[in-house]
């Protein structure tokens, strides 16, 4: 705040006092003692006497007034009062003490600091008062030029101080609101950074999730309740080496991950751990956990640190065991009676009389209906069948694919449609894989094509074999599938909306079981399709690498 501007307080008012007026009143008790020792027949003097009863009207009015409830600018009366008081005086005393006329600076500078632009022109009519409120209180002009330069001095010198010191003001009240607005945003920066940490802290400590973060140097910087909480079930502390504990199982939650294989290790090692599962805990107190860590950079690239998220999935993996043991107890209960019913009707087949067609003809729709059904249970049974060790071996691609036609070319007929195989590369690629498995992968992406595509359509299978890779394309002319059903068509028992309105029949597990081979051979599987109203088919690619009898990759000039 400038110097002399009023604050809306009576404290305010005090200290601008004491700032502008008590050095004036000093100022003018110290040229009151000078008179009094030196000249002391002035004190009784009717003009002396009249401005000093001014001056200290001014002082009491300026002390003890509550100026800031008027508004700042009536508190201009105070050095306007001191203004007439020294004019009064120096009346008197221009001739015996000259000096006295300098006490006019102090309410000169509090005109030209403590208040707007306009009050300059005060400070000039006041100076000018000063200076000729003699001439006029005798009733005579100027007779000299030397009484003129008396008249013109002071206010010349007064005009260039005020100037000054009105322009210092200006330059100080744009600075202090400069100040004032900076400290404001700052506040408000500070406030809402405060905010931001409050919230950010509740939702760490809200969400159902353990988080952790730790630093460039692995040192611990936050982390929630819940995290602690699973730290504490392994045996360790989230800021204690080596973030990993004795009671850590993988996914099978039989197998026991090394300390520096956990999550936490891995993650401060920069490697990206995207949902890891482990079985944390003894064996009551086990608890399942998916963790994924990222690092974290500034966007100049430096580390400032890594986040570590754990999620308790307990509840989900227990009710992923109970519906596969459900789906196991189901598959196994149906295929007995189911056996019993398949043998019975051979018996029942080699008895009929050939004679009969008829009753051949009911027998055959039977056959046909139990194996459909045994199908359907051999469906379930697979998704419920832990993935067993591949048992690769060097596979022809050509006699592979041969062989996966040859078992869908009854099913595409009852549906009048036609397989063509289309062959581009070499026609030698062989390939190491476990042959039945990657068959019954192909026939389940095949059979998904059969189902959809319109009956008297041509299903393409393209097989093509390039750097060191073999692919086989699936194309039918079925309606297609939607951008958000490709997200889930790999799920278990996930079945379209086609599929499911127009009662094709299928547990939804089919692709399920294709990728899952596929991605024991380190292979891919994609899907691409326009929309689900464009009746522009869908096509499958299946991508597997070529690999030597030892495992390593097989580049494209070694194929013979």
């Amino acid at each position: 705040m400038p110097l002399f501007e009023l604050e809306s307080s009576a404290r305010g008012r005090h200290r601008v006092f004491i700032r502008a007026q008590l050095p004036f009143v000093i100022g003018t008790i110290f040229v009151a003692g000078v008179i009094a020792v030196a000249l002391p027949q002035s004190l009784i003097d009717p003009l002396v006497i009249v401005g000093f009863s001014v001056i200290a009207l001014a002082s009491v009015a300026g002390w003890f007034l509550p100026w800031e409830r008027w508004g700042t600018d009536w508190l201009i009366a105070v050095p306007v009062l001191d203004i007439i008081g020294i004019a009064l005086m120096r009346t008197e005393l221009m001739g015996l003490l000259p000096g006295a006329s300098m006490l006019a600076i102090f309410p000169i500078l509090w005109l030209a600091y403590g208040f707007r632009r306009w009050a300059i022109g005060i400070a000039i009519l006041g100076s000018l008062f000063i200076t000729s409120f003699v001439f006029a209180y005798r009733g005579s002009a100027p007779s000299s030029l030397l009484e003129w330069a008396n008249v013109v001095t002071l206010p010349a010198i007064i005009v260039g101080v005020a100037i000054v010191g009105n322009i210092a003001a200006a330059q100080l009240r744009r600075s202090r609101q400069r100040l004032v607005a900076a400290l404001e945003a700052e506040s408000a920066a500070l406030r809402k950074s405060q905010d931001d940490a409050l919230l950010q802290r509740a939702i760490f400590d809200t969400v159902s999730a353990g988080i952790a973060f730790y630093d460039a140097d692995s040192r611990l910087v936050v982390a929630n309740q819940h995290g602690r909480d699973i730290a504490k079930i392994v045996g360790f502390e989230l800021d204690q080496p080596p973030y990993a504990g004795d009671n850590v199982l993988r996914a099978d939650r039989e197998t026991s991950i090394p300390h520096d294989e956990q999550a936490i290790p891995r993650a401060l090692r920069g490697e990206e751990i995207v949902d890891h599962v482990a079985w944390l805990g003894p064996p009551d107190q086990q608890m399942a956990v998916m963790v994924s860590s990222t690092r974290v950079h500034r966007h100049d690239g430096v580390l400032l640190g890594t986040v570590v998220v754990a999620y308790d999935i307990t509840e989900l993996a227990h009710a992923i065991e109970v519906r596969e043991l459900f789906l196991s107890t189901v598959s196994h209960e149906l295929r007995t009676p189911l056996t019993g019913m398949a043998g019975y009707l051979e018996l029942l087949e080699d008895s009929i009389d050939p004679n009969d067609t008829v009753s051949a003809k009911y027998v055959d729709v039977i056959s046909r209906t139990t194996e459909n059904l045994a199908n359907r249970i051999g469906e379930l049974l697979s998704a419920t069948t832990t993935a067993a060790p591949l048992s690769l071996a060097p596979t022809p691609v050509d006699a592979l694919l041969d062989e996966v036609v040859a078992a869908s070319t009854r099913a595409a007929a009852e549906r009048d449609q036609a397989l063509e195989i289309v062959r581009d590369g070499s026609t030698g690629a062989v390939a190491l894989v476990d042959a039945p498995r990657m068959t019954r992968a192909l026939e389940e992406v095949v059979d998904n094509a059969i189902k959809f595509a319109p009956p008297g359509s041509t299903i393409t299978i393209t097989r093509t074999v390039s750097d060191g890779e073999f692919a086989v394309c699936v194309a039918d002319e079925g309606p297609g599938i939607s951008r958000g059903e490709r997200t889930r068509v790999f799920d278990k028992f996930y079945r379209t909306e086609h599929a499911r309105s127009n009662a094709i029949q299928g547990f939804g597990l089919g692709l399920t079981v294709a990728k899952n081979v596929i991605s024991a051979h380190d292979g891919r599987i994609a899907i691409d399709s326009a929309a689900a109203d464009a009746p522009t088919g869908t096509r499958v690619t299946i991508t597997l690498p070529l690999r030597d009898e030892g495992g390593d990759r097989v580049e494209a000039g070694d194929l013979v």
